[in-house]
């Protein structure tokens, strides 16, 4: 199974759709590029196929749904938005709670599925994500027709709704900052001298904070890793105050190092570590030293 392709496929619907932007405008262009990239990514399979059931589980059960996922989030998002009542604060709040509670309809419906899909269960990954066992009559897989990848050996019981939790999820999370937003001042009532001495500003290169972006993207820090690597970009940029422009493009650059090591911030931070240990440690008497 060629994960470097689809890892590079995924990052660049990433920067196609950084590029868009998230304005309402664009959203026919997203859901255009995100189909796009799911065609590609069937010609792929297509092409190349899986030496195992275990490669064929992994793809429909995980990356699949990787691409999926922003498909069904952006119409989600566009039907939500579209909605927004035009009142009061406590209106619109109701409104998102409703939502919210949409959402949670959804999950308890699919309770068996979504606590596998949650627990991160294998025992019935056979029936679920291998196309020979596909039911056409199941009313899950009769929703992954909406992008037209349904009826030509693309789809699986369940990989559409696996892509649909991880969408609404998502989608909960941004309603659920919207409604925090709606209590909160949109201008600082904090002095301007005291904002600056409290807000923290990355002031090094702009590629070491995308490496520790992936750095941090990879391993699963966050949300139990049940995010994109947009989401951990938008946050290090809010919290430092930052604009990391399109970070795809700054992380091929990483790969393309050749006397370097491919981390080199990350080994930078990790040698900078072990020198003030070891410097502390030097001061500590050897009997007190555990």
């Amino acid at each position: 199974m060629d994960t470097e392709f689809f890892d590079n496929l995924y990052f660049k619907l990433e920067d196609e759709l950084m590029e868009l932007g998230s304005d309402a405008a664009f959203y026919a262009a997203r859901l255009a590029a995100i189909s796009r990239a799911l065609k590609e990514l069937r010609e792929r399979v297509m092409i190349t196929g899986f030496l195992t059931d275990r490669e064929e589980v992994v793809f429909f059960k995980f990356i699949k749904p990787r691409f999926y996922m922003l498909y069904i989030y952006e119409v989600e998002l566009y039907n939500l938005i579209s909605g927004v009542p035009r009142g009061t604060d406590d209106m619109v709040r109701d409104y998102y709670l409703l939502e919210l509670a949409f959402i949670k309809r959804f999950y308890s419906q699919h309770s068996f599925l979504y606590d596998y899909y949650q627990r991160e269960e294998e025992a019935m990954d056979e029936a679920f994500f291998l196309r020979r066992n596909l039911d056409v009559l199941l009313p899950e897989v009769a929703g992954a027709g909406v992008i037209g990848v349904f009826d030509d050996g693309f789809s699986t019981n369940q990989d559409y709704n696996f892509a649909k939790f991880r969408a609404l999820e998502k989608l909960q999370d941004y309603i659920i900052e919207r409604i925090r937003l709606i209590y909160i001042r949109p201008e600082p009532v904090i002095p301007d001298v005291l904002l600056s001495r409290g807000r923290l500003k990355w002031t090094d290169e702009k590629i070491k904070l995308v490496e520790l972006a992936y750095g941090i993207f990879l391993s699963g820090s966050l949300n139990n890793g049940k995010l994109e690597i947009a989401d951990v970009v938008h946050w290090l940029e809010q919290s430092l105050s930052i604009d990391l422009g399109v970070a795809y493009r700054k992380f091929i650059s990483i790969g393309r190092r050749k006397n370097l090591s491919y981390t080199k911030y990350l080994d930078e931070m990790r040698d900078k570590i072990e020198s003030y240990i070891a410097e502390k440690n030097s001061y500590v008497p050897k009997a007190f030293r555990s």
